[in-house]
C-alpha cells in the first residue's frame, strides 16, 4: 500500500506536515512520485514545491516550452529530454551523451535544433531556470513506475 510521511515538524506545524503528505499521496497516485512503498516528503521537497501550484506550473510550461510545440510529438520528446539533460549537466555534451545513451554527435545535432527553436534564450540564466522547472515537471508527469 502506498504511504507518505510528512516532514518532521514542531507539533504546532503538524497540519502543514499533513498537507504535504496528502499532496505527496496525490502525486503518487498520478505517478509523479513513486507509486509503491513509502514516500518521505523530506526526500521530495523540490517536487512538492514544483507541484504546489499546478495552474501556475501549467502556465510556466506553456510559456517556456512553446517553441517545442512547432515540432512533431516524437521529436518534441527527444528534444525536451536532450535539453533537460544538457541544462542539468552544465552544458556538457559528453555527459549528456552518456546520460541519454546516445552519440555525442547526436547531442550536438539536437542542440543545433534547440538553438534554432529557442535562440539566445538558452543562454539566459532566468530562462534556463524556467526551462529546468518546466522540463522537470514534464518528465515527472510522464513517469511510469
Amino acid at each position: 500500500r502506498p504511504a507518505a510521511v510528512g516532514p518532521t515538524v514542531a507539533v504546532t506545524e503538524a497540519a502543514q506536515s499533513l498537507r504535504l503528505a496528502t499532496r505527496a499521496l496525490g502525486l503518487m497516485g498520478r505517478g509523479v512520485l513513486p507509486r509503491q512503498g513509502v514516500v518521505h516528503c523530506s526526500d521530495h521537497l523540490s517536487t512538492l514545491l514544483l507541484y504546489g501550484d499546478e495552474p501556475l506550473l501549467d502556465r510556466l510550461r506553456a510559456r517556456v516550452l512553446a517553441p517545442l510545440d512547432t515540432v512533431s510529438a516524437g521529436q518534441r520528446d527527444r528534444l525536451a529530454e536532450t535539453l533537460l539533460a544538457w541544462l542539468l549537466s552544465g552544458s556538457n555534451v559528453p555527459d549528456v551523451a552518456v546520460r541519454l545513451h546516445i552519440h555525442p554527435q547526436t547531442v550536438r545535432y539536437r542542440l543545433r535544433q534547440l538553438e534554432k527553436l529557442f535562440g539566445d534564450a538558452l543562454h539566459d540564466p532566468e530562462t534556463r531556470l524556467d526551462l529546468i522547472l518546466a522540463l522537470r515537471a514534464e518528465s515527472l508527469g510522464t513517469r511510469q513506475d
